[in-house]
Protein backbone atom coordinates (compact mmCIF):
# COMPACT_ATOMS: atom_id res chain seq x y z
CA UNK A 1 0.00 0.00 0.00
CA UNK A 2 0.93 3.49 -0.83
CA UNK A 3 1.93 6.16 1.63
CA UNK A 4 -0.47 9.15 1.86
CA UNK A 5 0.56 13.02 2.09
CA UNK A 6 -0.64 13.03 5.49
CA UNK A 7 1.45 10.00 6.48
CA UNK A 8 4.27 12.46 5.23
CA UNK A 9 3.45 15.07 7.45
CA UNK A 10 2.73 12.63 10.47
CA UNK A 11 6.40 11.49 10.21
CA UNK A 12 7.77 15.05 10.45
CA UNK A 13 5.48 16.50 12.82
CA UNK A 14 4.56 13.73 14.95
CA UNK A 15 1.85 12.25 16.23
CA UNK A 16 -1.21 14.58 16.97
CA UNK A 17 -4.83 14.51 17.56
CA UNK A 18 -5.54 16.90 14.25
CA UNK A 19 -3.57 18.02 11.26
CA UNK A 20 -3.82 21.79 10.49
CA UNK A 21 -2.75 23.72 7.30
CA UNK A 22 0.32 25.20 9.26
CA UNK A 23 1.33 21.17 10.04
CA UNK A 24 1.29 20.74 6.15
CA UNK A 25 3.18 23.83 5.22
CA UNK A 26 5.83 22.69 8.48
CA UNK A 27 6.59 19.70 6.36
CA UNK A 28 6.23 21.50 3.00
CA UNK A 29 3.53 20.02 1.69
CA UNK A 30 -0.35 21.37 0.51
CA UNK A 31 -3.08 20.67 1.99
CA UNK A 32 -5.23 20.05 -0.89
CA UNK A 33 -4.47 19.74 -4.40
CA UNK A 34 -5.39 17.46 -7.64
CA UNK A 35 -5.27 13.95 -8.70
CA UNK A 36 -2.92 14.09 -12.06
CA UNK A 37 -5.02 11.19 -13.51
CA UNK A 38 -8.76 11.97 -12.64
CA UNK A 39 -7.78 15.33 -11.54
CA UNK A 40 -10.45 14.74 -8.44
CA UNK A 41 -9.91 17.50 -5.71
CA UNK A 42 -8.11 15.08 -2.83
CA UNK A 43 -6.44 16.62 0.60
CA UNK A 44 -3.62 15.28 2.03
CA UNK A 45 -5.53 12.23 3.86
CA UNK A 46 -6.23 10.97 0.58
CA UNK A 47 -3.63 12.12 -1.54
CA UNK A 48 -0.88 9.95 -2.66
CA UNK A 49 2.69 11.08 -3.88
CA UNK A 50 3.55 9.60 -7.15
CA UNK A 51 6.92 9.00 -8.55
CA UNK A 52 5.87 11.20 -11.17
CA UNK A 53 6.22 14.13 -8.89
CA UNK A 54 2.39 15.02 -8.76
CA UNK A 55 -0.30 13.57 -6.54
CA UNK A 56 -2.65 10.90 -7.32
CA UNK A 57 -5.98 9.45 -5.99
CA UNK A 58 -6.50 6.08 -4.62
CA UNK A 59 -8.11 4.65 -7.77
CA UNK A 60 -5.07 6.51 -9.68
CA UNK A 61 -2.17 5.65 -8.20
CA UNK A 62 -1.47 1.76 -9.10
CA UNK A 63 2.08 0.94 -8.68
CA UNK A 64 3.37 4.87 -9.10
CA UNK A 65 3.08 5.18 -5.26
CA UNK A 66 5.67 4.76 -2.57
CA UNK A 67 5.90 2.01 0.12
CA UNK A 68 7.59 3.91 2.46
CA UNK A 69 8.24 7.10 3.84
CA UNK A 70 11.67 6.89 3.43
CA UNK A 71 11.61 5.95 0.03
CA UNK A 72 9.36 9.17 -0.73
CA UNK A 73 11.60 11.46 1.67
CA UNK A 74 14.60 10.54 -0.50
CA UNK A 75 12.66 10.82 -3.77
CA UNK A 76 11.58 14.44 -2.74
CA UNK A 77 14.50 15.75 -1.47
CA UNK A 78 16.63 15.03 -4.58
CA UNK A 79 13.65 16.66 -6.71
CA UNK A 80 13.72 20.21 -5.11
CA UNK A 81 13.17 21.97 -7.95
CA UNK A 82 16.04 24.46 -9.59
CA UNK A 83 15.42 25.65 -13.29
CA UNK A 84 17.31 23.61 -15.92
CA UNK A 85 17.94 26.38 -17.90
CA UNK A 86 18.78 29.30 -15.03
CA UNK A 87 19.35 27.53 -12.32
CA UNK A 88 16.90 29.91 -10.48
CA UNK A 89 15.10 27.94 -7.60
CA UNK A 90 12.75 30.60 -6.22
CA UNK A 91 10.09 31.07 -8.57
CA UNK A 92 9.13 28.14 -10.65
CA UNK A 93 5.67 27.22 -10.25
CA UNK A 94 3.28 24.58 -11.84
CA UNK A 95 1.09 25.12 -14.88
CA UNK A 96 -0.90 23.16 -17.44
CA UNK A 97 0.40 23.11 -20.96
CA UNK A 98 -1.21 21.58 -24.20
CA UNK A 99 0.70 18.43 -25.04
CA UNK A 100 -1.40 17.45 -27.90
CA UNK A 101 -4.37 17.88 -29.87
CA UNK A 102 -6.67 16.91 -27.04
CA UNK A 103 -4.57 16.67 -23.88
CA UNK A 104 -2.61 18.71 -21.02
CA UNK A 105 -0.02 18.22 -18.86
CA UNK A 106 1.17 19.79 -15.93
CA UNK A 107 4.75 21.80 -16.58
CA UNK A 108 6.83 23.73 -14.67
CA UNK A 109 7.82 27.34 -15.80
CA UNK A 110 10.45 29.13 -14.23
CA UNK A 111 9.60 32.91 -13.53
CA UNK A 112 12.78 34.33 -13.81
CA UNK A 113 13.99 33.54 -17.67
CA UNK A 114 10.20 31.58 -18.72
CA UNK A 115 11.77 28.51 -19.87
CA UNK A 116 8.95 25.85 -19.24
CA UNK A 117 10.08 21.95 -18.80
CA UNK A 118 8.20 18.67 -17.97
CA UNK A 119 9.30 17.35 -15.19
Amino acid sequence: MAITILDYVKSVIGDKDLYTIEDCDAAGVDIMGGCQGCHAIIGCYNAYPSTSGYWRCADCIGDDGYATIADFTAAYEAALLTCPFCGNADTISETRATTGERTEEYVLECGDCGAVWQS
